[in-house]
């Protein structure tokens, strides 16, 4: 599924808004928000060699620079026919990961020298597949809501969902979670 397709899907109900003051408005349904796909892995996989990352803040520039990271390493790889729907998916992992996954932190632990980063960017290319995934310190899994005209944001895990292959969640022990979506390849 291209970019622009999952978008316009992921806004297909809040994106009719008649332009006339005719009664009959067509009510379309609410698209149903793809379940995360809980994956069990060992913590200090996303520590592995074979897992490229770079430590995420929760400065605004942050989602930019995640989507350049993820578009150098996808063309180095020679997967640049991957980058837009990647591009789209990590900076909605770090948005979602910002918002929701650091309320979990104390701001003590953000500063601690010894801590392991709160938020990192996890790339993992297999065969045929690339797993993008976002780190975060909540223990709480993803939540996709469904779309609603009287909010500007929610719709950011639907596409997610409507991009990959298939995504998910991975708990990480003592340190919170990891977001994941696969994208997949000929290889």
């Amino acid at each position: 599924m291209t970019m622009q397709k999952a978008v316009a899907l992921a806004h297909l109900r809040v994106a009719y808004e008649p332009d006339d003051d005719d009664e009959d408005v067509v009510a379309l349904p609410a698209l149903p928000a793809s379940p995360p796909q809980l994956l069990p892995v060992p913590s200090a996989w996303w520590e592995t060699s074979a897992v490229s990352s770079r430590v995420l803040t929760a400065e605004p520039e942050e989602a930019r620079a995640s989507r350049m990271f993820v578009r150098d390493l996808l063309t180095r790889w020679g997967l640049a026919d991957l980058v837009d729907d990647a591009e789209l998916i990590i900076g909605e992992l770090v948005v979602n990961a910002v918002r929701h996954g650091l309320r979990a932190v104390p701001p003590i632990a953000a500063v601690s020298p010894t801590a392991p980063p709160p938020m990192r960017l996890c790339l993992l290319r297999r065969s045929g597949e690339v797993m993008l995934a976002v780190t975060d310190p909540s223990a709480d899994p993803p939540a996709p809501r469904a779309p609603d005209s009287a909010r500007e944001s929610g719709r950011g895990l639907q596409i997610v969902g409507a991009l990959s292959y298939i995504w998910g969640w991975s708990p990480i022990e003592g340190h919170g979670k990891a977001v994941w979506a696969v994208l997949k390849y000929s290889a």
